[in-house]
């Protein structure tokens, strides 16, 4: 008898212990970061469209990222098409010349295929570096280990990236303009499940980056949308409001933050260090302006993005070039796990102004 009892008290320790555990275990996910995807390959946010157009005074073309001025290459690239084209009728065709007006990214298109591996996942960046932090798993809950060392992003993988070359017979500059969009499928209401998929725009950065690496543009496409991580998506005709859903917090709001902040990690002097940029800085692009108009995914106003100061004499234009790069922001709110398989639409509208107009 007196064994049994023993045995019952050892059990009723080792059932308490077990019951401490779990509950410091939730503990810790619900005080880690809430706004990052699950780790598992299957969970990232793909599937979207993107198309580039440009006004008729320009020609463009797109070549992966480089540390180098290819617009030679590009030259070459389309000479030695047309004479293979030439040599080869029964080839499949190729585009051999610079573009005009509209082009709708084919990822499967030789010129594009260097991004046909691409998968946003859990990257988070200033619009120029991308890491991928160290992700603690608690159930379906991931959250940054700050005391490991960051995975550098790879391009057109874990976001996308793409050197954009324009040129034209005037001297000019080149402007993204207001009409360029970055917008969900549908309108994420938060009321039916594909709803709160497309969500996963709010979380969607974008950057121009020129050619002597200044970064001209970052751009938070989605700022109205926000997901309070209790409730689910919320969306408001106001860009910016003071209260945002937990990101690397448990409370239920941040009174210090708004929609139109960006927050992300970032690696200084061999240290993962996290770092806030402010809401309304000179490179940051918001879109304000149209905010209850019904149209909340434009950018809103003409930023010039890159000068046609490079010559090309033999054929007599200015050329220039500048760095797309699109991703998902892991540590923003809208990068959760049930917005993941959310679908969006890329619209970039270059326009060209002469100098001195």
């Amino acid at each position: 008898m007196k064994k049994r009892a023993k045995l019952k008290r050892k059990t009723i320790k080792m059932i308490v212990k077990n019951l401490i555990v779990l509950v410091a275990l939730a503990f810790v996910a619900l005080a880690g970061v809430l706004s990052w995807f699950k780790d598992d390959p299957d969970v990232t946010s793909n599937g979207f469209t993107a198309k580039a157009r440009a006004d008729d005074r320009l020609e463009f073309y797109i070549m992966p990222p480089s540390d180098s001025d290819q617009y030679d290459a590009i030259n070459t690239r389309l000479t030695n098409n047309a004479t293979y084209n030439q040599n080869n009728p029964g080839a499949t065709p190729k585009n051999t010349e610079w573009h005009k007006g509209e082009l709708t990214f084919d990822f499967s298109d030789p010129e594009l295929k260097f991004m046909e591996d691409l998968f946003l996942c859990e990257t988070t960046s200033d619009g120029k570096s991308f890491y991928i932090p160290k992700l603690i798993q608690n159930g379906e809950i991931a959250y940054v280990d700050e005391n490991e060392t960051f995975d550098d992003a790879v391009a057109n993988e874990n976001y996308m990236s793409f050197d954009i070359y324009f040129r034209c017979k005037v001297s000019c500059s080149v402007a993204l303009k207001s009409d360029s969009s970055i917008a969900p499928t549908a309108t994420p209401d938060g009321t039916t499940d594909q709803g709160i998929k497309n969500a996963a725009v709010g979380a969607v950065r974008l950057a121009v980056v020129g050619s002597d690496d200044t970064r001209e543009l970052l751009w938070i496409p989605a700022p109205r949308v926000w997901f309070n991580g209790l409730t689910g998506v919320l969306s408001t005709g106001l860009t910016s409001f003071t209260g945002k859903g937990p990101v690397n917090s448990s409370s239920t709001l941040r009174t210090d933050e708004a929609t139109t902040d960006h927050a992300y990690y970032t690696v200084v002097n061999n240290a993962n260090t996290r770092q806030k940029e402010p809401a309304n800085g000179t490179s940051i692009i918001a879109s304000t302006p149209t905010a209850t108009s019904g149209v909340d995914y434009i950018l809103g106003s003409d930023v010039t993005v890159v000068d046609l100061d490079n010559q090309d004499y033999t054929n007599g234009y200015s050329y220039g070039y500048v760095r797309v790069n699109l991703w998902v922001e892991g540590e923003d709110a809208e990068a959760r796990l049930a917005l993941v398989g959310g679908k969006f639409n890329m619209f970039l509208d270059f326009d060209v102004s002469e100098a001195g107009n």
